[in-house]
């Protein structure tokens, strides 16, 4: 078996240096913080007296606190909290669940997750109520729902639901589409 040759070392004049390096650093920053510890170091330029005299008034000044910021909030269900919102919702689309046939039926997406989309469809008829007053108020409940998942730092499963179609069952709207 063959050695390999040993390795070169350091000469040890190098560590020497770098220590006696260190050190004269060390006595040069002692020295200068030692200089920086009196207390009368000379006369003040006229920018530093003015700041020195200034002093006291500036510690004497009252800070007012700053402004108490308050949410604007109203009354009406339509702008309201995500309660009352969802309750008109639930109110309208119950009541216009009554069909007479498939093609009256309609689905709208209600609630919001938190990486979005909707949480849920609802159905219901298009013949007892307007679709497009069913959907602004839907469409509202999705931007309260959503706020109050972002305020709460909600998570949620970020899958994407797929409108499930609505269809007549009993002459009341259903979600979900006829079997084949």
């Amino acid at each position: 078996m063959t050695r390999l040759p040993a390795l070169p070392r350091r000469p040890r004049a190098a560590n020497a240096r770098v220590r006696a390096g260190a050190a004269g650093l060390a006595a040069v920053l002692l020295l200068s913080l030692a200089a920086c510890k009196g207390d009368d170091s000379g006369p003040l330029t006229p920018a530093g007296a003015a700041l020195v005299a200034s002093a006291p008034a500036v510690a004497a000044t009252k800070v007012p606190p700053p402004p108490v910021i308050q949410s604007a909030s109203t009354d009406t269900p339509a702008a309201g909290d995500l309660a009352s919102v969802e309750s008109q919702l639930d109110t309208t689309l119950t009541k216009a669940s009554a069909c007479s046939t498939d093609a009256e039926c309609r689905t709208v997406a209600v609630g919001a997750k938190a990486c979005g989309g909707p949480t849920g469809y609802r159905a219901y008829s298009g013949k007892t109520v307007s679709p497009d007053s069913v959907e602004a108020l839907a469409q509202h409940e999705r931007e309260l729902a959503a706020a109050q998942a972002r305020a709460s730092h909600q998570v949620s499963p970020c899958f994407m639901l797929a409108d499930p179609g609505a269809r007549c069952v009993q002459n009341k709207c259903v979600t979900g589409r006829a079997a084949p």
